[in-house]
């Protein structure tokens, strides 16, 4: 060590504990030592641009986390260097620093030694350290001077960034690069050094883009960039003619469009909403629980991100900001209905990074053109961005049906440039309580949906008061829209250059693409203790069950969902059946009541209707083993190939209904699957010749369980049989699609009365709606020239089947209600 090294030393470890007590740097991954985890190499770590403040923030992670010291001397292949740190960008000069075109000296002798010898190893760890996370903005001089973007900052610009920043400093290890496996069998030693800086300099440029995003132009000449658009210069022509009064009416018309939709981020109201959010969710939940979010991580680097989450609540839009920001990642850009454009709101997310639009582009060109070419610069520009494909919150906790709106406009923009590829991220959100749950039910009861405005945000305050449990997030399997493209339509690379009308084919690509998207976010959904609670009192009566058979059917549940295997994404809770039910307790939506033969939970009326909610989100994970269940309901007995058919049947509706997964031709081996799941858990036992499938005796607790597993489906083919039945009592021909809708309706309502079905989902018309447009699919309904629905006598078959699962009563009032219908509407 030098005599000015020994000298300096004390100077260097106090600047480091004053600096410790301001600066606290997010670390990501949340365990670096894992990094060197099994090797044996020398280290490196390597910095983009260095300065004093980078490597004390460096030093003290280092050594919080176990790993070498960046200031120790490092001694590799015969050399000995005086610290085991790179800078790559480096700056000279005394008082007025500018940036050094030399690389990095260091980096070059070790590069030189590696290939000179090849015994001993060496890894660089790339370090990258943010000191505020904001994109830099033309002529934004707040930004340039206090928070990290792509210029290389001098000493006091990090001195103020530091200081404003300490706090807010993201400090990420990547992977190791070994240098061996970089230089390989290469001899030149110059050719070694700049192979190894460039694929530094490409790290750094990728990890910076995926962080920060990629630099911003302002928003007026983003604005000036969309108004320039061909296609939309070409239709404003179109609209105003040879008019030049007109002309100029329809550029300010298109202007507004823009001012009217674009996002407008702001560094320091993404600061504020950070720590109010950081606030809010402290105040209502317990916890944000995250899955599979490094899939975000090996994405975000190299392209470009859609996110694709479900909507469920309006806190998606800022849950999912939250959580993409303290990953270490760039904000996203969101797309916002109109409807949330409100005063003061809509100005704050739209500094948040929500983009705005209307609900229709319908009957008017040049907002849809604006529109299309405000996302297509978001696109090329490397910006990641968020919307929700089932275009609205599901009010039931099923997922809707995708629109294809903004996925076409993404794929064709793609289409259009497709130097970065585009990514799309399902994302699947599971609450425990939600704030709009009791809206949801009057909405679903027939109520208008209210209009968002300011004070009912304010009204909506009052939720704050509860204790809305955990929220969970997980990141599905990411999906390649370049492949699909590829699939349908190898030359559209080419076709894509002469043409820039969308082409016929793509409504294809858009469509597997929104169900691929959908069957995602099902795939990885999160099993909540609230939705298993759901799932297993709202198959009974009345919603009640003794404590220890609620455990016992809680274990069977999870233990099912271990067996039968939906998806390598799926979560369930690690918590025993007791703590589920005492976190039931705590949040309200149970209640124990104390007997001497053991203690009954139940739930009340009003919490039975808002639980159906959290059911209906892992109803799919149930739905085939819950449909087996089903059909030993009435009868004791049943082959196994008579089994595959019944599933066979309903599963069209089943996957339709549910967003199941698997494709028709694969369904009898997943029956298959599912019969040995059940069978693995003792509540279904084949005969002697493994046939013929047998339900544990009547009374026992096992034929309990399959009962409670069966009756989770039951109301899916109650629907099923209302429908067949209207259809038959009405006869063939008579009803149009909407009448039989509006009866199918008014039918489940009047059921749900009488017998008490706690779900006004039972009744939902738009499961109705898409229940028939299956059938049609099945040409099992035909529409004639008079628009009426015409079917063959098949269709009384397919009822028959029924009464495996439904109890007479039940069915008798089907039959008496549709008759009574049938006259009524003659």
């Amino acid at each position: 060590m030098s005599f000015a090294r020994i000298l300096l030393r004390p100077l260097y470890l106090l600047t480091g504990w004053v600096f410790s007590l301001w600066a606290r740097p997010t670390v990501q991954p949340e365990v670096p030592a894992e990094l060197l985890a099994n090797c044996d190499a020398a280290v490196c770590y390597v910095l983009e641009s260095g300065g004093l403040a980078d490597m004390l923030a460096l030093e003290q992670e280092c050594r919080r986390h176990g790993l070498p010291s960046p200031s120790e001397p490092l001694e590799f292949a015969g050399i000995s260097e005086s610290s085991r740190t790179v800078v790559l960008r480096r700056r000279r000069g005394l008082l007025v620093q500018r940036p050094s075109r030399a690389g990095s000296t260091r980096l070059r002798r070790l590069v030189d030694a590696g290939v000179r010898q090849r015994e001993q190893l060496l890894v660089f760890i790339p370090v990258a350290i943010y000191w505020g996370r904001s994109p830099d903005k033309e002529r934004s001089w707040f930004k340039l001077l206090f928070s990290e973007n792509w210029e290389v900052g001098g000493r006091t610009r990090k001195l103020l960034a530091t200081v404003l920043h300490g706090r807010n400093t993201l400090l990420r290890f990547s992977d190791t690069l070994a240098l061996d496996k970089i230089v390989q069998a290469e001899t030149d030693k110059s050719v070694a050094w700049r192979k190894v800086s460039r694929i530094l300099r490409v790290h750094f440029r990728q990890r910076r883009t995926a962080t920060l995003g990629p630099d911003l132009s302002h928003r007026r000449t983003l604005a000036n960039v969309v108004l320039r658009d061909p296609q939309v210069q070409k239709i404003i022509e179109a609209e105003a003619g040879d008019d030049p009064v007109a002309l100029e009416k329809a550029r300010k018309k298109a202007r507004y469009y823009v001012e009217e939709i674009a996002a407008h981020i702001s560094y320091p109201a993404i600061r504020i909403l950070e720590r109010f959010l950081a606030w809010l969710w402290n105040k209502i939940y317990d916890g944000i629980v995250l899955s599979h979010v490094e899939r975000l991580q090996k994405i975000a680097e190299e392209k470009e991100v859609v996110y694709v989450p479900c909507h469920r609540s309006h806190i998606d839009y800022l849950l999912l900001g939250f959580t993409v920001y303290h990953q270490g990642l760039t904000i996203p850009h969101v797309a916002a209905g109109i409807n949330l454009n409100m005063p003061v709101i809509g100005p704050i997310l739209r500094r948040g990074g929500a983009f705005f639009l209307r609900r229709s582009f319908k009957g008017n060109r040049l907002y849809a053109a604006v529109f299309n070419a405000y996302l297509h610069q978001i696109l090329v520009r490397g910006h990641s961005i968020e919307y929700f494909v089932e275009g609205g919150r599901s009010r039931t906790g099923r997922l809707l049906t995708p629109k294809g709106g903004m996925l076409a406009m993404t794929v064709h923009s793609y289409m259009q440039d497709p130097k970065r590829e585009v990514v799309f991220a399902p994302v699947y959100f599971g609450y425990e309580k939600l704030i709009e749950g009791d809206a949801f039910i009057q909405e679903l009861s027939g109520a208008e949906k209210k209009k968002e405005s300011l004070f009912g945000l304010i009204r909506s305050m009052r939720a704050l008061r509860e204790n809305f449990g955990k929220v969970y997030v997980n990141v599905g399997e990411p999906i390649a829209v370049e492949p699909l493209l590829d699939e349908h339509n190898p030359n559209w690379r080419e076709e894509a250059k002469q043409s820039e009308e969308r082409p016929l084919w793509m409504n294809e690509v858009v469509d597997k693409l929104g169900a691929r998207i959908m069957t995602g976010i099902n795939s990885a959904a999160a099993v909540t203790p609230i939705s298993l609670l759901a799932t297993a009192l709202l198959s009974t009566p009345k919603q009640s069950m003794g404590e220890r058979e609620l455990e016992r059917q809680l274990k069977l549940s999870m233990d099912l969902l271990g067996r039968f295997h939906y998806s390598d994404s799926v979560t369930l809770p690690d918590w025993s059946p007791a703590e589920i039910i005492e976190h039931g307790v705590k949040l309200g939506v149970i209640s124990r009541t104390r007997h001497a033969l053991g203690d009954v939970i139940r739930m009340e009326e009003r919490e039975a209707v808002l639980m159906t909610y959290f059911r209906n989100n892992v109803q799919h994970l149930f739905a085939i083993p819950a449909s087996i269940a089903c059909c030993f309901i009435q009868g004791r007995r049943l082959a196994h190939s008579e089994l595959q058919r019944l599933v066979r049947l309903i599963y069209p509706f089943m996957k339709k209904e549910l967003t199941l997964q698997w494709d028709i031709e694969d369904i009898d081996e997943v029956t298959t699957m599912a019969i040995n799941a059940l069978i693995d858990l003792e509540i279904l036992k084949r005969d002697a010749d493994g046939s013929t499938l047998v339900r544990p005796t009547a009374g026992s607790g096992k034929a309990f369980q399959l009962l409670m597993l069966g009756h989770s489906m039951v109301p899916m083919l109650q629907r099923f049989y209302l429908v067949i039945a209207l259809l038959v009592r009405n006869g063939s021909g008579h009803l149009t699609r909407a009448a039989l809708e509006s009866l199918c309706q008014q039918s489940a309502q009047r059921l749900a009365m009488i017998y008490g079905l706690h779900s006004p989902d039972f009744f939902d018309r738009a499961l109705f709606r898409d229940f028939i447009a299956q059938l049609r699919l099945q040409d099992v309904l035909r529409r004639n020239e008079e628009g009426r629905l015409e079917f063959d006598e098949d269709i009384t078959r397919i009822g028959e089947d029924a009464r495996l699962v439904l109890g007479e009563e039940i069915r008798h009032s089907i039959l008496s209600l549709t008759f009574s219908d049938a006259t009524d509407n003659s």
